[in-house]
C-alpha cells in the first residue's frame, strides 16, 4: 500500500459563506473538501488555502496533517474505512475522512502522524484492492 503524505499543515474550519472566488485548486496539488450542508459550510484544506479565504472563517481547528490512500477502489468494495478507522482507533488516533470519486483522504493530529502512518501500514488494505 502507498500512501501519499501531503505536506502541508491541515486546518478544519467552518465558513460563514462560500467565498465568491476561492484560490486556485489543481488536481494534483493537496486535496481539498467543501462540505456543505445541514446547516453548515465547512473547509478542510492546507492552512494556506484556509488563510486565503480568512474573511468567510468562523472557527479553526488548526494542525492537523493529510494522507491519501494512493489506491482506486471500486464503489461496492465494503469495509475499508472501518478496516482503516478501527486500525486508528485501536491506537489512539482520533480521525476525519473524506472521501474523492477514486480514494479516501484521511486528516490526523500533527503530531500523531508516525504512530498514524505507523498503524495504517501494519493494518494492511490490500484485500480491499482491484
Amino acid at each position: 500500500m502507498k500512501i501519499t503524505v501531503w505536506p502541508e499543515t491541515y486546518v478544519v474550519a467552518q465558513l460563514s459563506s462560500l467565498p465568491e472566488v476561492m484560490p486556485t485548486l489543481d488536481p494534483d496539488s493537496s486535496p481539498v473538501a467543501v462540505i456543505v450542508g445541514h446547516h453548515e459550510i465547512s473547509l478542510l484544506a492546507p492552512a494556506a488555502f484556509v488563510e486565503a479565504v480568512s474573511a468567510h472563517v468562523v472557527t479553526v481547528a488548526p494542525g492537523w496533517r493529510a494522507f491519501t490512500l494512493d489506491a482506486v477502489f471500486a464503489p461496492g468494495v465494503v469495509g475499508v474505512l472501518a478496516h482503516l478507522s478501527r486500525a486508528l482507533a485501536e491506537t489512539g488516533i482520533p480521525l476525519m475522512v473524506f472521501s474523492s470519486h477514486d480514494t479516501d483522504h484521511f486528516l490526523v493530529p500533527e503530531r500523531q502522524l508516525g504512530r498514524a502512518l505507523a498503524a495504517l501500514n501494519q493494518a494492511g488494505i490490500e484485500r480491499f484492492l482491484k
